[in-house]
């Protein structure tokens, strides 16, 4: 993995999509910034700057991942990784792309393909006085251990088996919105592919 470090940037997903898109860029590649102006959310909303975060975007070509994934699974895939190389254990994945440390929202995944390229977007609070944050870490030494284990190419069924007993637990008394309806996670069941059934309709996002 080639790593480009930026004192600051508006957007790591942005800048390195915008590359892709320009071909400037040989993959695969990690984009680090010290500071985002203008993060994004998975969701498309502002990440709002804190005081000191962990923000980056890497890219590998399709066919140089595990090609067991699911398109729509991303996310959980490498945010269930992320979640482990920070070796904490109450740091936990809200699916299917939130960071928790224990109630509290301290990072999220984003994951786009472009021209067979996977896209993905991490961001960690580590320091916060308005958010959560999950203290202090050795960023290098957490970015290692996490492309270690995406070069190893685990498959999706070694990181959805782990997830899975999780799951449950961690999403016990939660819910989420959709549209004026309130969807609660005790009833869901986590399919192979990733995604959630609740009374008979599939969720792939709180979309």
């Amino acid at each position: 993995m080639r790593f480009c470090y930026f004192k600051t940037l508006p957007s790591t997903q942005l800048y390195l999509l915008q590359q892709i898109k320009d071909g400037t860029l040989d993959l695969p590649v990690c984009v680090v910034a010290r500071h985002q102006s203008s993060g994004i959310g998975s969701r498309h909303q502002v990440w709002e700057s804190v005081e000191k975060a962990l923000t980056f975007s890497f890219a590998y070509p399709l066919g140089d991942l595990s090609s067991d994934v699911p398109q729509q699974s991303w996310s959980v895939y490498f945010g269930y990784l992320f979640k482990q190389s920070l070796q904490t254990p109450c740091v936990w994945l809200k699916w299917p792309n939130d960071l928790y440390k224990e109630k509290a929202k301290i990072g999220g995944v984003m994951t786009q393909i472009c021209h067979n390229v996977v896209v993905c977007g991490i961001g960690l609070n580590l320091q916060a006085s308005q958010h959560g944050a999950l203290g202090e870490v050795d960023s290098t030494e957490v970015l290692t251990r996490f492309f270690a284990m995406l070069e190893a190419k685990p498959s999706w069924l070694s990181v959805l088996e782990p997830y899975s007993l999780e799951f449950k637990t961690n999403h016990y008394d939660l819910h989420f919105k959709q549209g004026d309806q309130q969807i609660f996670f005790k009833e869901a069941h986590l399919l192979e592919d990733g995604a959630l059934l609740i009374a008979g309709k599939k969720y792939y996002s709180y979309r």
